[in-house]
C-alpha cells in the first residue's frame, strides 16, 4: 500500500523527482571532484632550497596565494623542521625524493610527525647543511560556512551563516520564511 502511494507520488511528480535526483548527482560529483584535488594538494612536494626562500617560487611550487608563501617565508626562517631521521642516498637530492616517497607511502620509518595530515607538506633539500627538512604548512581557513539552530521566545529557528575572517552572518528562518539575521565581529580569539 506505501509503495503503490510512493510509486504514484513520483509519477506525478516524475519532473520534480528527476530534478532531485540530478542534483544529488551533481552534487556527489562535484564533492568526489573536490576531495580528489585536495589529496593532489596535500601530497608531499619536493621543493630547491632557492624555492622555499622565495615567495613567488613557493606560491606556483605548493599552490597558495602570495601573501600565504610570504607567510610561510617569514615563519621558516624562526621555525625548525618537524622530523628529523636518516636515510641512505648518494646525493641531497636523491634523499629529498626519498623523502617525499616514505611521506606519500606512510612509511613506518618515517617520524610520525613527518606524516601527519597538513593542509602542504614541503619537503626542501637543504644543500647548505646536506639534509633534507620536511615542513608541514596548515593554512589559515578564513572562510566557513554555518548552521544551527537559534531559540528566542520559545521559537526555534533554522539558523545559515557565513563566516570570513572575524567577521560573520547568521540568518534565521522560520520553515520557509525569513525571520531575522545577525552580524558578529570576533573581537578577541584565543
Amino acid at each position: 500500500m506505501l509503495i503503490s502511494k510512493l510509486i504514484q507520488s513520483i509519477k506525478e511528480h516524475y519532473k520534480i523527482a528527476i530534478a532531485i535526483v540530478l542534483c544529488v548527482f551533481i552534487a556527489i560529483v562535484c564533492t568526489l571532484i573536490y576531495h580528489h584535488k585536495q589529496k593532489q594538494l596535500e601530497k608531499p612536494v619536493v621543493l630547491a632550497q632557492e624555492q622555499a626562500k622565495s615567495p613567488q617560487e613557493l606560491s606556483k611550487a605548493i599552490h597558495v596565494t602570495k601573501q600565504e608563501a610570504q607567510e610561510v617565508v617569514s615563519k621558516k626562517e624562526s621555525t625548525q623542521p618537524i622530523a628529523t631521521y636518516y636515510t641512505q642516498a648518494p646525493t641531497v637530492e636523491k634523499a629529498t625524493e626519498k623523502v617525499k616517497q616514505d611521506i606519500a607511502h606512510s612509511n613506518p620509518n618515517v617520524p610520525k610527525a613527518a606524516t601527519e595530515k597538513s593542509d602542504r607538506t614541503a619537503v626542501v633539500a637543504n644543500t647548505d647543511e646536506q639534509k633534507v627538512d620536511v615542513y608541514k604548512i596548515n593554512l589559515n581557513k578564513g572562510h566557513k560556512i554555518k548552521a544551527g539552530v537559534t531559540l528566542i521566545d520559545k521559537k526555534a529557528y533554522e539558523t545559515i551563516g557565513y563566516q570570513a575572517g572575524k567577521f560573520e552572518v547568521l540568518t534565521h528562518f522560520n520553515g520557509q520564511h525569513l525571520e531575522g539575521g545577525s552580524a558578529l565581529y570576533t573581537v578577541k580569539e584565543w
